[in-house]
């Protein structure tokens, strides 16, 4: 064979080493996309909660993965907003970043419910890229995560350091790992649903009895932990058996209803009222010592005092009112069952002095009334 015919098929050899070998590079990177993508498919569905899905796909994507950053953003129903709720390589501190639906690359793939790729971030608006906040990136890629019937539940963003690092079987792959954070979030949402369905009162939205007897035990146990006072309220409405006999049920659920939200309003957001049963309430309020919890107690005696119910000129005092029992952890009782036992004795000495009245646990221990 001739020296010419040598070379050519020397060079011919070599050329089909390095397609096997770029082949070969181009398999094993699936591969390790593909055992990524099983390991990322499950974490998340062992994951039932929104905070272990983060904690799960930054522990995972982190770990397996060649990301410089990358941040889940979701959508909030409240603000209709993108707020930052998992942040890796830091998932402890969290940027305050909101972007409104269409604003900057994060908004524009929520909007149009399509991936976007920006291989050089220097060249475009620093307020593209979380409004200026984050100006270390490289090249972006966000990619929003869809839920099933094509609503968008959020964005998921991929940040490298170097300009153009992102190629198209990034895009497919890092598509396909937001919709298994999609499947995962969207499962989450129907859990948490779920789960407020079963803590709620139907009537009144408010947190049911259920909920309040397995809050009060956690409140207990804080307490103890950092010695701090908390009170119980136990509220009933005065009379209610005549309200409904002269005004109807629907106008009875009308007047427990506005009760709840009327306590909702005048309550702190640290403190917890749920519907106790019937015309019943009960309220927890933490960090607050029985003269405090009086004085509480009584704010909410006036306030429902001085609203005006439809049919309640027909109570026998004219009004709507209602009587509240109060007891104090650790003055009161040691234990949460005996301490809501003891405002429920304050209550029902209220009741029987006359009603529309704040009754402390120390009276119905002793007898003498406040």
């Amino acid at each position: 064979m001739a020296a010419k015919d040598i070379a050519k098929e020397l060079e011919r050899l070599k050329s089909e080493r390095d397609e096997l070998e770029r082949l070969n590079n181009e398999l094993d990177a699936r591969v390790l996309e593909i055992y990524s993508l099983y390991n990322i498919s499950k974490v998340l569905n062992l994951s039932i909660g929104i905070e272990e899905i983060f904690n799960g796909t930054i522990d995972t994507i982190g770990k397996s993965l060649r990301i410089d950053e990358f941040c889940i953003m979701l959508l909030d129903e409240t603000s209709n907003e993108l707020v930052v709720r998992a942040w890796y390589p830091d998932p402890v501190v969290l940027p305050c970043i909101c972007l409104k639906i269409g604003e900057g690359i994060s908004g524009m793939a929520a909007k149009t419910g399509k991936p976007v790729l920006v291989q050089d971030v220097s060249k475009e608006p620093k307020s593209m890229f979380y409004k200026g906040a984050a100006t270390n990136i490289g090249a972006f890629l966000c990619v929003p995560l869809v839920g099933k019937h094509g609503n968008i539940l959020g964005v998921f963003n991929i940040h490298k350091a170097q300009p153009n690092s992102f190629n198209e079987n990034d895009v497919k792959f890092f598509t396909e790992v937001a919709q298994q954070i999609a499947i995962a979030v969207e499962k989450a949402y129907i859990y948490k649903n779920a789960r407020d369905i079963s803590m709620r009162d139907e009537l009144t939205g408010m947190y049911n009895r259920r909920y309040f007897f397995d809050y009060i035990e956690k409140e207990l146990s804080r307490a103890k932990r950092y010695k701090k006072h908390f009170s119980v309220l136990m509220i009933d409405i005065d009379h209610f058996k005549n309200f409904n006999d002269k005004n109807g049920h629907l106008l009875g659920d009308d007047a427990i209803k506005q009760t709840a939200k009327l306590l909702i309003d005048k309550l702190r957001t640290a403190d917890v009222v749920a519907r106790y049963g019937g015309e019943e309430f009960i309220c927890l309020l933490p960090e607050t010592p029985n003269n405090r919890a009086v004085v509480v107690a009584e704010k909410l005696r006036k306030a429902v005092e001085g609203s005006k119910y439809k049919g309640g000129e027909n109570q026998p005092s004219g009004m709507v009112s209602v009587t509240i029992g109060v007891a104090t952890w650790p003055d009161d009782a040691k234990s949460a069952i005996k301490l809501i036992d003891y405002a429920d004795k304050a209550l029902y000495l209220g009741k029987s002095r006359g009603r529309n009245m704040v009754v402390s646990a120390v009276s119905a221990v002793s007898g003498i009334e406040i």
